[in-house]
């Protein structure tokens, strides 16, 4: 996450950037983070939960409509990175040498808006796992049970 030397820490963790498609034209922003470690999880919990995260509701998350969370907000850095600031905390994860992709950029900069969500940490993955292979398969699946997720402002 935040690298060392940066002004925070770094923590064990997997991101994965990606671009969910509602209504066949909507396209929508969506950051997933996963801890590697469960007590950064719990940490991770407390913090965004002040914030307003929250698990959605079934009905709420098959139609994209999700907690707010006040008090936070997304950017792109120029380093380049993507940093999520809830709750006085900033999340940080670099995208080196390259920015993120121009699909999930003109995604968030027409949403104006990012899906952040909290998964629990999953043992024995690997770093170059995807987190989610097809991210409608976690609504499916019902894996959002087990998930904090709220939309934040990007800008």
């Amino acid at each position: 996450m935040t690298p060392p030397g940066s002004g925070g820490t770094a923590m064990p963790s997997r991101w994965q950037i990606d671009v969910l498609v509602y209504e066949d034209e909507n396209l929508y922003p969506v950051l997933l983070l996963q801890p590697g470690r469960p007590d950064d999880h719990r940490e991770l919990v407390r913090l965004l939960s002040k914030a307003g995260f929250a698990t959605p509701a079934g009905w709420e998350w098959e139609r994209g409509l999700w907690p707010w969370a006040a008090g936070c907000h997304v950017e792109i850095t120029g380093r380049p990175a993507v940093t999520v600031h809830a709750g006085g905390r900033s999340l940080t994860v670099g995208f080196e040498p390259a920015n993120p992709p121009p699909e999930w950029t003109c995604a968030a900069r027409r949403q104006r808006q990012v899906l952040f969500v909290l998964l629990p940490p999953r043992p024995g993955t690997g770093e170059d796992d995807l987190i989610v292979d097809d991210l409608a398969a976690l609504g499916r699946t019902r894996g959002w049970r087990s998930c904090l997720a709220a939309s934040i402002p990007f800008g």
